[in-house]
């Protein structure tokens, strides 16, 4: 185990500290010189001799091996100005988890009105709805309106029709609730964003001609999109915002 008086010892036996009664014909400056290199070696040495020392005692006393690299480690992070602990608010955990997909984007807000439809007599007739159904929505003018609330997280959205006007209060993203359908039948309805297409999925909870439907919006334009598909049939809305 090497310790400083060693060290010393060790680089006076190698001639690395010489006396001036070594170097009578030397100059100061080249004694000064000397010296300075001199100091350098030994401090280089002892510097390597301590990490022996750290290194030999990690088998003799982990205890203390552990505790010097505590030490070691709150040095480095002081050095770097790091903090070593960081403890996270609650608040700032839920900023945090909390994504885009929970807020409905601002271009969806507004009046959009129904301008024309593609492929949508073609569509509802997949999903097995009857002629006279089908003539009937054919025939409807539609509305929607979404708008918003006091909290960012949540929106009204209004279905107005010529036949039956459907209104559902306070929607949160991605969450389940029952609201009445245009069949005048309850419903299990989700609304749901994702990659900035806004999805509203419907299922009957009561007898009916009402069935299971998914509509997706997106913009295409300055058209806000309504696109539904059965078994490869696609039905396409176009509605024009109004205000």
């Amino acid at each position: 185990m090497w310790c400083h008086q060693c060290c010393c010892v060790y680089l006076m036996r190698r001639g690395g500290v010489r006396s001036s009664r070594d170097t009578p014909k030397a100059s100061v400056a080249q004694f000064s010189l000397t010296k300075m290199h001199t100091t350098t070696s030994i401090l280089l040495l002892l510097a390597t001799a301590t990490v022996i020392f750290c290194t030999e005692g990690v088998a003799v006393n982990p205890a203390a091996a552990a505790s010097s690299q505590a030490v070691i480690a709150a040095a480095a992070a002081t050095a770097s100005n790091l903090p070593t602990h960081y403890e996270q608010s609650p608040a700032s955990r839920d900023r945090i988890t909390r994504g885009t997909n929970d807020m409905l984007p601002e271009r969806f807000f507004g009046n959009f009105e129904l301008d024309h439809s593609e492929n949508f007599d073609e569509y509802m007739t997949a999903k097995g709805y009857g002629w006279f159904t089908r003539k009937m929505v054919a025939f409807a003018t539609f509305k929607k309106v979404f708008a918003k609330t006091k909290s960012p997280n949540t929106f009204d959205y209004s279905n107005l029709t010529s036949k039956k006007d459907v209104f559902y209060k306070n929607v949160s993203l991605g969450k389940s609730f029952t609201g009445e359908g245009l069949d005048s039948t309850k419903h299990e309805i989700t609304f749901s964003l994702k990659n900035g297409h806004l999805f509203e999925h419907h299922k009957p909870l009561e007898e009916g001609e009402a069935k299971e439907e998914t509509y997706e919006y997106y913009f295409d334009g300055d058209w806000l999109l309504q696109k539904m598909s059965y078994n490869g049939v696609e039905g396409r809305r176009y509605y024009k915002k109004t205000q």
